[in-house]
């Protein structure tokens, strides 16, 4: 049964600190390739962390994203992400991220030195903390699943999506990341979730679309999914 518990804030320095650590870890493991002995790293992992989704974006710049959620599992809403894009004393790029507004808005701590977008990681950063308070479960235990799939079983396709009035070519990463995890008995109702990240070259920040949802049951007399979020990308231009 899913504890349907609201999750308590995170103190906003605590938060932080967990974020600057992921992406330390990011940057950690993306350094630390020319040095160690050789680490299989996915066509996953290279295309969502290593690849330089910042590089033709010119700061200042603002990215911005509409999310949508919807489902049978709680009340949906729609909000806004933004992230802006400036440059540091150094020369280098740094991101400030906005993500949701009011009472929802999560605080996260701006970021320096970036490379990849950021809305990557402040989008897994929620999941995993989305599925600790809808099963009860650990926030480690989700991350490190999300993360052994995305290296081990994370499909990757070519497709089209339409945007701005031009088709262009993307392409669709899909994880199925608790299937086969054996405490899935313990948040059976969204253990079939799945993760689709859309990404396009020609998409500023590469983003174009994330995608969590878990669809309706087998048998179900329901066709609405159980989930469905989506973080979509809007537009980009000078922060207001």
């Amino acid at each position: 049964m899913l504890d349907r518990r609201r999750l308590r804030p995170d103190q906003p320095h605590r938060r932080a600190l967990r974020v600057a650590r992921m992406a330390a870890a990011v940057l950690f493991i993306v350094q630390g390739l020319a040095h160690a002995d050789p680490v299989p790293i996915s066509p996953a992992e290279t295309l969502l962390f290593m690849t330089p989704h910042l590089q033709e974006v010119q700061p200042p710049s603002r990215l911005h994203y509409a999310f949508r959620k919807s489902g049978t599992l709680e009340q949906g809403f729609s909000d806004t992400v933004d992230v802006d894009i400036t440059t540091g004393p150094d020369g280098s790029k740094k991101g400030a991220t906005r993500f949701f507004s009011g009472a929802r808005q999560i605080k996260y701590e701006e970021i320096e030195r970036l490379q990849g977008n950021p809305v990557l990681l402040f989008y897994l950063d929620r999941e995993v903390t989305e599925m600790s308070r809808l099963t009860g479960g650990s926030a480690y235990h989700f991350r490190q699943t999300m993360r052994r799939a995305l290296a081990d079983s994370a499909k990757i396709n070519d497709v089209d999506i339409r945007f701005d009035g031009r088709n262009l070519r993307a392409q669709q990463i899909t994880i199925a990341p608790y299937g086969a995890d054996p405490n899935r008995d313990k948040y059976e109702r969204l253990a079939a979730k799945r993760y689709v990240f859309t990404l396009c070259d020609e998409i500023p920040g590469h983003v174009y679309q994330l995608r969590a949802f878990v669809p309706a049951a087998s048998g179900s007399s329901k066709d609405e999914a159980v989930i469905d979020e989506t973080l979509t990308f809007q537009s980009a231009g000078a922060p207001r």
